[in-house]
């Protein structure tokens, strides 16, 4: 019976719009509710462990994208790319996470990198790696081609030499960036053979759009270029 009563909770969260709520921890991350086998979901961060899982320390407004296609927000959001989490404030103020699978898309309203590039995230593509299709990608093109970059943070721990103390903290680690193009996902390469390869039907323009560009094909702002200019001619 108890099993039956989280099942149902679990869906009603789920068409509701998916989500769990939070109590304060030291990051704000700690949930109780209970999986379909009665354990646990208790998840918390040791409160030693200094600097931030979020890709935004902030809240930062974003339109969030539903699997079914619906669009609600602009809803305050946190993107945890340590945990691949998505966080968002509800109407009261409350701390909440989004269920897995059920957000399509976070297109961060105002928020841009150092770089003046738009933070826009999206899952639904097909597994690669170690992600699976709910992995949240930062998007850089949206269209015929898509370039996609999974970002992660990690626990880095010293020791003091000197004192034996031990420090942890989130670090970002590089980045790795992919490509979605005919429903394929693929590691990018970045050299011009692979580009070309990807943008084929349009050769000799695109041979053209990177030599008049200098296109540097280990440049993010290049490849939005190139990327974008494709997408654009379709």
């Amino acid at each position: 019976m108890k099993r039956i009563l989280v099942f149902g909770f679990l869906l009603y969260y789920q068409w509701s719009f998916g989500q769990l709520e939070f109590k304060n921890s030291n990051i704000g991350r700690v949930m109780d509710v209970a999986d379909l086998s009665g354990h646990s979901l208790l998840k918390k961060y040791d409160p030693d462990i200094m600097g931030s899982s979020f890709i935004n320390d902030d809240w930062v407004p974003a339109k969030i994208t539903l699997s079914r296609g619906k669009e609600i927000g602009p809803l305050l959001i946190k993107l945890n790319i340590e945990r691949n989490e998505l966080y968002f404030l509800d109407s009261s103020g409350k701390e909440m996470i989004a269920l897995e699978g059920l957000v399509r898309k976070v297109d961060c309203i105002n928020y841009y990198s150092k770089d003046s590039v738009r933070f826009i995230f999206k899952s639904g593509y097909p597994g690669i790696d170690k992600q699976n299709e709910n992995y949240y990608y930062q998007v850089f093109t949206e269209g015929k081609i898509e370039l996609l970059a999974r970002k992660f943070k990690y626990v880095r721990v010293e020791k003091n030499e000197l004192s034996g103390e031990i420090s942890k903290d989130f670090v970002d680690g590089s980045f790795v960036l992919y490509v979605y193009a005919d429903n394929i996902m693929q590691a990018f390469h970045p050299t011009k053979n692979f580009v070309i390869s990807l943008l084929k039907d349009k050769v000799r323009a695109i041979n053209t759009f990177i030599e008049t560009n200098k296109i540097n094909f280990k440049s993010i702002p290049d490849l939005i270029k190139l990327f974008n200019y494709y997408n654009s001619s379709q």
